[in-house]
């Protein structure tokens, strides 16, 4: 159907595509082979549904093997995904999805739980990947009706929305269904290629969404890498810090005469109650830090421009806060060498071969 459309036009529709909708890691799809395969279908559309981002409440119904296009009892849409009664053509209904004109807006409460009827054609787990495909082609015309996307109406749109959102392998391994007969004068190979991109558009597409999301995912991967960065320095400076007191405690408890003038006057001012109160501060709010970027990390599956710009902004506040914490830890060590001239070396002997077996 696309056939005259060149890369750089599809470059165009994805990139616009990826602005509006994000690109998402590829799920797992066995899980949704096996509720085909236990005939759990509508378990099956209301988790490609919610991996779409859907929060509709999905409600399938049947028609028989023998439908036939035209019979009344069948389908009445034409909005209709494109296979024949068996699955194998591109004349026929596979699936159809209802969508009504009053759909609520995307974002709103109302479109939470909001009824939506899928109707599929019995043996539908058959080729369970095409019928995945197809189903997430026809659940994204529902995902851009609910965003009035300006491309709304465009299959050439709609057929990207699966792959962007995670759906790209499982499209390419059902969108191609092939078929053998057998007959006096040998064997016929039937293919059917379901969609409306050519073999050559989609991989197209599919490496180009394939290049934004490796982008993200190392992305991703920095900001891991940063946050264990400022852990491990979180660790330094937290234990640099139970040295601290722990050394002053002892000096406290062995008081000497020997001690510099200049020492003894730091130490005096190492007593003041609120002395480490800053670096308390740091080490509590860099904890914290810590915690919260690791959560948002670790749950990076979908890549819209917002969380983009998060990432951005979360490496450079952590950035900011290893400059921080690196202060900190210098000023404490600084301190512990005053404090360790006056500490007995077999008590640090001891300490240090505490903190290993702990």
């Amino acid at each position: 159907m696309f056939e005259r459309l060149s890369n750089a036009d599809l470059a165009t529709a994805v990139d616009e595509m990826v602005a509006s909708l994000g690109v998402k890691e590829e799920a797992p799809f066995a899980s949704l082979t096996v509720m085909l395969e236990k005939g759990n279908t509508q378990a099956c559309v209301q988790e490609i549904a919610c991996r779409l981002g859907l929060p509709i409440l999905i409600s399938v119904s049947y028609v028989t093997k023998d439908f036939r296009p035209g019979n009344a009892a069948g389908f009445r849409s034409s909005s209709l995904s494109r296979t024949d009664w068996t699955g194998h053509s591109i004349e026929g209904i596979i699936a159809q999805v209802s969508i009504p004109e009053s759909l609520p807006l995307y974002g709103s409460a109302s479109l939470s739980g909001y009824p939506i009827g899928v109707r599929v054609s019995e043996g539908c787990s058959d080729r369970p990947e095409t019928f995945i495909a197809i189903m997430a082609h026809e659940l994204s015309h529902v995902l851009l009706r609910a965003l009035r996307h300006p491309q709304r109406e465009s299959e050439l749109h709609t057929d990207l929305v699966p792959i962007l959102l995670g759906f790209g392998h499982c499209v390419g391994r059902g969108r191609k269904s092939v078929r053998t007969e057998n007959n006096a004068n040998g064997t016929t190979t039937h293919t059917t290629t379901y969609g409306y991109l050519t073999d050559s558009q989609f991989e197209f597409v599919y490496q180009r969404v394939s290049g934004v999301l490796q982008r993200h995912n190392s992305d991703k991967k920095r900001l891991l890498a940063l946050i264990a960065q400022v852990n491990g320095s979180l660790r330094k400076t937290t234990g640099r810090l139970a040295s601290f007191r722990d050394y002053l405690a002892y000096v406290h408890s062995h008081l000497t005469g020997k001690m510099k003038a200049t020492d003894a006057c730091r130490i005096v001012g190492f007593h003041r109650w609120d002395y480490t109160r800053d670096w308390e501060g740091s080490i509590a709010n860099t904890r914290t830090q810590v915690e919260e970027s690791t959560v948002f990390a670790e749950s990076l599956v979908h890549y819209t421009s917002n969380v983009v710009v998060r990432i951005g902004q979360r490496r450079l506040a952590l950035e900011m806060t290893l400059d921080r914490l690196r202060q900190v830890s210098d000023a404490i060590t600084l301190d512990v060498k005053t404090l360790r001239r006056y500490v007995n070396p077999i008590y640090r002997l001891k300490r240090a071969l505490s903190l290993q077996r702990q």
